[in-house]
């Protein structure tokens, strides 16, 4: 090949490599904001909804009141805790990278 074609490949490896560098950035800062993001849907979904179901069987039943917020307050808790995984996901993604 030719000497010129090399030293231009030597001159522009340094380059190259910090653009690959620059978009495995991107690519994790795009992972950690999609993380946290669905996971903010998906559990703010699922706490509406675990809060509809127990606004409905109290209407249904006034004296299972107190069994059915305990049990909501502890699904609140495992929801709230994915949530929290996934927070724990896109800080690894940002500062892993």
């Amino acid at each position: 090949m030719n000497a010129k074609l090399f030293s231009t490949i030597a001159i522009l490896a340094p380059a190259i490599a910090l653009a690959a560098e620059d978009t495995a950035k991107g690519i994790a800062y795009f992972g950690a904001g999609l993380a946290i993001g669905l996971a903010a849907l998906g559990t703010g979904i699922g706490m509406g909804s675990a809060i509809k179901g127990t606004q409905e069987g109290v209407a249904r039943n006034p004296s299972a009141s107190p069994r059915l917020q305990t049990l909501m307050f502890i699904g609140l808790a495992f929801i709230e805790t994915l949530a929290l995984y996934a927070l724990l996901v896109a800080l690894i993604l940002l500062f892993a990278v």
